[in-house]
């Protein structure tokens, strides 16, 4: 059953630059992890949404997701995911989910 890891960023105190980092730094680094599928990346059209940015990670199932998180890579954009929140003021709160249908 394939799974996700859906991060969803907070509003940044800069949106401008954060978002050229985040495409530039952080969207090659996702591309980079070990097994995933396919990654899909979304920005909000909504200026006052809780949300600024929304990324799904999507794995085949959760060994695969493990692995890719617990390796060099996993490793690599967990660093820099504190990295962009300690620099751009917000937070990345993240889901794991199990997909369950699709229409």
């Amino acid at each position: 059953m394939t799974v996700k890891l859906v991060a969803l960023w907070t509003k940044p105190n800069d949106a401008e630059a954060f978002d050229k980092d985040y495409d530039a730094t952080h969207a090659v680094l996702v591309g980079k992890l070990p097994g995933m599928s396919s990654a899909i990346f979304c920005k909000s059209m909504d200026p006052n949404a809780q949300y600024h940015r929304i990324a799904e990670l999507i794995f085949d199932d959760a060994g695969a997701m493990g692995t890719a998180l617990g390796s060099p890579e996993g490793a690599e954009l967990l660093a820099d995911a504190g990295r962009l929140s300690e620099t751009f003021g917000n937070q990345v709160d993240v889901l794991t989910v199990e997909e369950q249908s699709r229409i």
